[in-house]
């Protein structure tokens, strides 16, 4: 058994940079502001309350829930009542990027689906698997074994598959067990470069030079994988930054327009006018969340 009423320690294992856990642990290693996560996050909640946003949505984590976030999330975690306690995995990029770049199933709508399924509510089977996956990482973790990298790549694979799973089960996207072609596989490291890279770079240019191809290339595989285009994709990003930003944050127009790297208010007010029909006045006094 993981955790104990009456041993309420917090435990800490790390692999090198790659991954830590923590056992018993109370306050999530995020923001109380909206930021850009640069790790993976896996946490079962065991008691008490907290709340989190993820873009525009918020949540209040309870027991028995599992939470997953991906890297390049904009997340936000506040509110923590006395009694909450966890265990967590905190994933590095590139382990995480190792896990999944060895499993060429992932459709790239996955990534897009699990910005909006980061929470899952356990039954007391998945409970006592939850606690043989993370007793296996604590295992692993502490080891000394020579393969234990990527013993550890290997059991994120097999979570990350059960999301997957659950994630064909739920949309009518599903591309059932097909392997990923060249297409699907671009559009793959397309939608990572976003998420890394999106502030500063909204040009679809950018990204295409990133993958060594024309950006007229690009733009028909993402359209033709996706249904949106590679510039709505990189737009959705920004929009979604900015939403969180004027929703869950007291920065001002210009501190936004410094933190998503535009030239001054003005750019970024027509900028977010254009693509949801709303100010960013009435954005942020109406809280109303508008689709890209």
């Amino acid at each position: 058994m993981l955790y104990s009423k009456n041993r309420e320690t917090l435990e800490t294992y790390t692999l090198g940079d790659d991954i830590r856990y923590y056992e018993n642990l109370k306050y999530l290693p995020l923001n109380p502001y909206p930021a850009s996560i640069q790790s993976a996050m896996i946490v079962y909640c065991f008691r008490g309350k907290a709340q989190l946003h993820v873009y525009d949505s918020m949540h209040w984590i309870a027991p028995k829930e599992l939470i997953i976030l991906f890297p390049g999330q904009f997340i936000s975690f506040s509110e923590v009542s006395d009694d909450f306690l966890t265990i967590t995995l905190v994933v590095s990029l590139p382990l995480h990027s190792d896990a999944l770049s060895g499993v060429p199933l992932f459709s790239p709508h996955f990534f897009f689906y699990m910005r909006s399924h980061f929470v899952y509510r356990q039954t007391e089977t998945g409970i006592q698997r939850l606690f043989n996956f993370f007793g296996l990482m604590k295992e692993k973790i502490k080891s000394r074994d020579l393969y234990r990298r990527e013993l550890v790549i290997h059991l994120l694979r097999y979570l990350y598959l059960e999301l997957y799973n659950n994630f064909q089960k739920q949309t009518i996207l599903s591309l059932g067990n097909k392997q990923e072609t060249r297409k699907e596989e671009l559009t793959n490291k397309f939608f990572a470069l976003i998420m890394e890279h999106f502030r500063e770079n909204k040009d679809v240019a950018f990204y295409a030079d990133k993958l060594c191809i024309s950006s007229k290339y690009l733009s028909m595989v993402i359209k033709e994988i996706s249904g949106k285009s590679a510039k709505d994709w990189i737009i959705e990003y920004i929009i979604l930054e900015i939403k969180a930003l004027l929703k869950n944050t007291n920065l001002n127009i210009q501190g936004i327009a410094l933190k998503t790297n535009f030239a001054n208010q003005s750019s970024l007010g027509r900028f977010f006018r254009k693509h949801t029909g709303m100010s960013l006045s009435q954005y942020r006094t109406n809280g109303l969340d508008i689709c890209v």
